[in-house]
């Protein structure tokens, strides 16, 4: 009896993480405050790159047709903001990303190498979420202007 596979749901979830918004911001011209948080973006941006990566490995495999598909168009608004602009919506999509890995280690049930694949990615996304959580950056303020007239 051949062994059952869930490939198109595999790479549903490797188009998930593969073009969501933390790899987008990644690839885009943020702006922080601090130099720091840029960077731990980026670290968090790659460790969800090497999840792709991981998939893709599955998928190949497997002789499956790796579809890495594209950036949702609404987030080419997003160029040139701020990352506190920018992170609770981060947040709030890595959430969204968590749940969707945890029903898919359920839908994968009876296809052990990717419940194992997948557990993997769930735990090291909750990680990146968690690190998401962790940045602490001060909100943006009104700007303040200056009561002096010019002479």
């Amino acid at each position: 009896m051949a062994a059952i596979t869930h490939d198109a749901k595999l790479n549903d979830v490797l188009i998930d993480l593969g073009r969501s918004l933390l790899q987008y911001a990644a690839e885009g011209s943020l702006w922080s405050r601090t130099a720091a948080g840029t960077a731990r973006l980026q670290d968090l941006a790659q460790r969800q790159s090497s999840h792709v990566a991981r998939l893709t490995e599955l998928l190949n495999g497997r002789n499956w047709p790796v579809d890495f598909g594209g950036f949702p168009s609404e987030y080419t608004d997003l160029h040139f903001v701020s990352l506190e602009y920018l992170l609770p919506r981060l947040i709030r999509e890595q959430q969204e990303l968590v749940i969707e890995l945890d029903e898919a280690v359920h839908t994968c049930a009876d296809d052990a190498a990717a419940v194992d694949l997948l557990r993997d990615v769930h735990a090291g996304e909750q990680e990146i979420l968690a690190g998401l959580q962790s940045l602490k950056i001060a909100p943006l303020g009104p700007t303040s202007v200056s009561s002096h007239s010019a002479p």
